[in-house]
Order: structure tokens, then sequence, then C-alpha cells
């Protein structure tokens, strides 16, 4: 019995243009109605989220940043972990020479970002919540949840070796994944969906062996390994399904497919 269900939002939940399917809303409203605890967790911001599911009827506790910030739906539970100052500013001292690659970083209610690209189309569509631009020696050092690198060229080879050389650099002060190919994340020592997910289950009372959760990128594997039950996209990266080789595979967004696995398998909603 899963009673405490996490699902990753962009490339697993949901439609194009940020929109929860209706057959998505049947399903988790049934959840919901039986008691069981829905979990939105995401790399984007608190604010990004709440703009999209701000008519949403059913109580979600919410994941975002990548874990960075966990809220339960009563705000009762509301947790931040930032970057340590000095380790933002190194970051970005050992990153901004670098033409490829857009930083970005999401701090206080804002996302800030050294530079306008069109990569941001393909991961945010919500007019509510877009990019200031500020030059990276401009950037804050406090109240950080998370910097991000986008690479103008897609190139993913580049920051899988930017990845190792942050590790090495700062080793224990942070945590890193990405959360597209082109898009590499750093937030704060032990940062992650997982944790997170531990820390709400707690606080629901909810034990882990009764969650399940969806994903379909390298940022959602913690999580998807924490939970009693890891389900993964059709679409997911390879490294995902490496990662996590005996998970579910189950189809796309478009086909609303976390919402057909849970009424087949979770609340028998037909």
């Amino acid at each position: 019995m899963y009673n405490l269900i996490a699902t990753d939002l962009d490339g697993t939940l949901l439609l194009h243009g940020d929109t929860i399917g209706k057959f998505t809303h049947q399903v988790l409203t049934d959840l919901s109605n039986k008691g069981k605890q829905i979990v939105f967790a995401t790399g984007r911001h608190h604010t990004d989220v709440n703009a999209i599911i701000g008519d949403f009827d059913i109580p979600v506790h919410l994941i975002t940043s990548n874990g960075a910030r966990l809220t339960s739906a009563c705000k009762k539970l509301d947790i931040r972990q930032y970057l340590p100052g000095d380790v933002v500013k190194r970051v970005i001292e050992e990153t901004q020479a670098d033409q490829d690659l857009v930083i970005n970083m999401y701090c206080g209610s804002q996302w800030l970002t050294s530079e306008l690209h069109h990569s941001f189309s393909d991961f945010n569509q919500n007019d509510n919540f877009n990019p200031v631009v500020r030059q990276a020696d401009e950037m804050p050092c406090d109240a950080v949840e998370k910097i991000f690198f986008i690479h103008k060229k897609r190139d993913h080879d580049a920051l899988v070796k930017l990845e190792r050389h942050l590790i090495d650099l700062f080793s224990d002060n942070v945590s890193v994944a990405f959360s597209f190919p082109w898009c590499l994340e750093v937030m704060g020592s032990g940062v992650s969906k997982g944790r997170a997910l531990i820390q709400l289950a707690e606080f629901l009372g909810v034990p882990i062996n009764q969650t399940i959760a969806f994903g379909d990128g390298m940022n959602d594997v913690e999580m998807l390994s924490t939970a009693a039950k890891g389900v993964i996209m059709g679409t997911a990266q390879d490294r995902v399904k490496q990662a996590l080789p005996h998970a579910d595979v189950i189809g796309s967004c478009r086909e609303e497919s976390v919402a057909y696995y849970l009424s087949e398998y979770v609340c028998q909603v037909k």
C-alpha cells in the first residue's frame, strides 16, 4: 500500500505549457480524497510551482529546488537549506570565465541569470516566474538555494567535466545533479529530493515503505531509490535507467502515464 506519492514535474507529470492534465487531476483528487499524501518534487523554485498549482484544489506538499526547500501542505513544515556563501562565491569565480555557460541561481524569491537564453523555454513556460539578468560577479552569495549551469551548446560532456571539477573542489560542501543533460545543478551538502522525501515522510508519520515516486532525471535518482517503489518515465535519461535497472518504466508525460499507472496500481480509478 502506498500512502505517500511523490512525482517530479517536468518530463514526468506536466503537459506542454506547464499544465496538469484532466485525467491526472482526477486521479490525484481521488487519491487525496482517500487520504493519500501527494508530493510534487521538482528542481523548480517554490514560487514557480505555486504559480502553476495556484488553483489546485487538493493539498499538495512541495519539494522544490531539488530538495533545498521542503514545505508541507499545512505549512507547519518549511525547511530551507542554502549553499554556504563562500561556496557560492567560489563557484561563480570558477565558472564565470566560461563563455559557453549561463550561470543561474535561485536566491530568495528570484531566478537570477547571467544571460537570457533560448534554452529557458524548454523547461520554463511560466510567465509568472521569469529570470532576471544579473552579471555573474554581481550575484548575491547569501540565501542561495541552488546554482545551475546551462551549456549553450548543450555539451553534456563539458558539464560532466564541470561536475567532477566542482566535486573535487568542494567535496562534502555541495551536492551536484543533472536535471537535464545540458543543465547541471549545485545545491548544499546532502540536499536531494530523496532526503527531503525522508524528512517529509517522518513529519507525516508515513513509513518510507509506503512511498512511491516517479521521475525522469538524474536529480530524481535518489528519490526514486529512496521510495519503496521507483517508477521511471520511458523518456528518462539513459543514466537514470542505468542507475535503476529494476525500476518499472512507463510512457511519457504527454500520455499522462503517471496518472494511468496510479489508476491501475494504486487507486483503481478507471
